[in-house]
């Protein structure tokens, strides 16, 4: 018998779990911790996949395409050396982390216990966040502290925020009247999040995902409900003008819609122009210099204008003009294809929602990362290092109790 039967399977199942669940605590709080159990999970993951070979399905060769292409856009990638090796690890890491998660096989009550201690997570870095921002001013805008800049943490908290308002719309015809008063305070503290963040395109995003989950809703009373309290907090944030929305007002004064996100866009086209099939490597488009800019525009006719281009920033704004620079047309065409797969995903799937409070969770969940990964991805660079991580774990989740409900 070789070493690999030998090995116990349920310690090794043990292990693998163990270290998702402090992965997710840890996700939004503590980085070396972070990374930590998050090496440990791929690695015990994907020993216990060895150990028990599975007939792969059409997600699990989704997966393998995504890393494929993302694989092809590093050694072949047209800025070398730079940053490509490092970005195709992160990206492997958590890719990796979701298709684990989808063969996993793991029982109803691990997947439930998962979803609530991805949610419940955000708690602590949410409170101290807005200590650090709002009391004691140390920071200059809402971070969760493992996931830094407040934008990306604004990406991350519309996500939990998403999954959380699922869960709260899927117990409604729960007779339990404490699970329904903690959920709807838990949601709207991480709306509140949101809106202290003065990210607009998360905190529309988020109020899209509500607006959405309550029109599949089939309880006509719950949605008169529903649309009343969307109007109420859309007038109070309307009245008190939060700084999210003075932000709007002072961008539109100064003829500043995009917040100089044109002149980044101007700048990744370019770069996408230099190495169109294969693209410049992932996380390279901090790489990229004026000067090749500049002998791209020339190259192509056109005089080239410093003012319509910006190099300050390291990422473009947007997850789409940042995979076509990155990766080309190739990569990019695999990246789009696993979007459109993911939806596909969920609208095939929309009819187990009516199965249990369970399935609508994780149903919710998936939605939630997959709108908000590619709605705000149009204005910032999304689905990457930990919103990536937590996207990633929702569609794994889900394709989880998928792969359970069919086998």
């Amino acid at each position: 018998m070789s070493v690999l039967a030998k090995f116990d399977n349920s310690k090794l199942l043990f292990l693998e779990y163990f270290s998702l669940c402090f992965m997710l605590i840890s996700l939004p709080t503590f980085e070396a911790p972070k990374n930590i159990f998050l090496i440990l999970f791929v690695t015990f993951a994907t020993f216990r996949q060895i150990i028990n070979l599975r007939v792969w399905k059409a997600w699990d060769w989704v997966f393998f395409a995504y890393i494929l292409s993302a694989f092809l856009s590093t050694i072949f990638a047209g800025i070398s050396p730079g940053d490509e090796w490092k970005g195709f690890r992160v990206l492997l890491t958590f890719i990796c982390s979701g298709w684990l998660i989808s063969r996993s096989n793991y029982s109803k009550k691990q997947i439930i216990w998962l979803f609530w201690i991805a949610i419940l997570s955000v708690v602590p870095p949410l409170f101290w966040g807005l200590y650090e921002f709002l009391i004691s001013h140390s920071k200059s805008g809402l971070q969760l502290h493992s996931v830094g800049h407040q934008n990306h943490s604004a990406i991350y908290l519309s996500i939990i925020f998403g999954a959380c308002s699922g869960a709260l719309i899927s117990c409604l015809p729960s007779t339990n009247q404490l699970k329904k008063v903690l959920l709807s305070i838990l949601t709207l503290f991480l709306l509140g999040g949101i809106i202290v963040g003065e990210s607009r395109i998360a905190l529309g995003i988020s109020f899209l995902i509500f607006i959405i989950f309550s029109f599949v809703q089939k309880d006509k009373y719950f949605k008169y409900h529903l649309f009343f309290l969307i109007l109420l907090a859309v007038v109070s944030i309307g009245i008190t003008k939060p700084a999210v929305i003075q932000k709007q007002y002072s961008n539109q004064k100064n003829n500043n819609i995009l917040a100089g996100r044109q002149e980044i866009w101007n700048t990744t086209i370019e770069a996408a122009k230099l190495y169109p099939l294969f693209g410049i490597g992932i996380d390279n488009r901090a790489n990229i210099t004026e000067d090749q800019i500049k002998a791209s525009v020339e190259k192509h006719g056109q005089i080239y204008n410093p003012i319509n281009y910006d190099f300050h920033f390291k990422h473009a704004h947007n997850f789409y003009l940042t995979q076509i620079a990155e990766k080309g047309l190739i990569g990019a065409s695999v990246v789009l294809f696993f979007i459109l797969y993911w939806i596909r995903t969920l609208i095939n799937s929309f009819c187990t929602t009516r199965n249990s409070e369970y399935a609508r969770c994780l149903w919710y969940g998936s939605f939630s990362a997959w709108l908000t990964s590619f709605g705000i991805g149009f204005f910032n660079t999304t689905f990457h290092h930990e919103h990536g991580i937590l996207a990633c774990f929702f569609l794994g989740l889900h394709l989880a109790y998928l792969n359970k409900n069919t086998t």
